[in-house]
């Protein structure tokens, strides 16, 4: 077999040449390039911490009653493993109807009920149910809550305390329950919900926080949880 060598007195001007490229493509960047940058879209820059470009979504809180309008259907943008991001942006979602307030995460998709709503992004959820106001929440709780979650398949009781929310104190319960099934797969996976039974003027407000088993959303459910408010 024969060899084709390039003659030597070729070697200096290929070299060259070969420089000669990559300086030219110096000034292009592909990801996960140490020194690649990422340009501002057009209306992006920053102003007092909040993007100038934000969509108005993001910082318009939502208003809607029982069977109402309450935001528009989720993009996709939520989490895909049920663990909310630090830098989650939230919303406010507001009840007319029941006179109710609550922060959930921005792209998670929120579903008016008749008493209530119900905020899901994958297999995390928020859920407010507005009910009578017992005259004995603890009561109604081992007489009436619990006992509705006891028939659902892969329930069970972990305990029942109160806790404190900021300034107030709140009864609250913690059960494991299999998430809602998947929309797309059918699947339930194993959750843990926190349930917070919140007194006011318009009745007893029922917060449950539910987020798959082994995924930490602690402090992203703490600030749901403390934006609850009746107005």
């Amino acid at each position: 077999m024969h060899r084709h060598l390039v003659p030597r007195r070729w070697a200096g001007p290929l070299f060259l040449a070969g420089a000669l490229l990559a300086a030219c493509g110096g000034g292009a960047t592909t990801s996960g390039s140490p020194t690649a940058q990422v340009v501002p879209s057009a209306g992006a820059a920053s102003t007092g911490g909040q993007s100038a470009g934000a969509s108005p979504t993001a910082m318009a809180s939502q208003a809607a009653g029982p069977g109402g309008p309450s935001q528009a259907p989720d993009t996709g943008g939520g989490t895909t493993t049920g663990d909310i991001p630090d830098n989650a942006v939230f919303l406010t979602y507001r009840n007319a109807a029941h006179g109710f307030s609550i922060q959930y995460v921005e792209g998670w998709q929120v579903t008016t009920a008749p008493d209530g709503v119900v905020v899901r992004d994958k297999d995390s959820s928020e859920s407010v149910t507005v009910v009578a106001l017992p005259s004995d929440i603890g009561a109604y709780i081992s007489g009436t809550d619990l006992p509705s979650l006891q028939s659902q398949t892969g329930y069970k009781f972990v305990k029942q305390d109160a806790i404190a929310v900021g300034t107030r104190h709140y009864d609250h319960v913690m059960v494991k329950m299999p998430a809602p099934p998947d929309p797309v797969t059918g699947k339930s996976i194993p959750s843990t919900v926190d349930r917070y039974y919140v007194p006011g003027a318009n009745g007893l407000a029922i917060v449950s926080l539910s987020t798959p088993d082994g995924v930490d959303n602690v402090d992203a459910f703490r600030q749901m949880i403390q934006s609850f408010g009746w107005s």
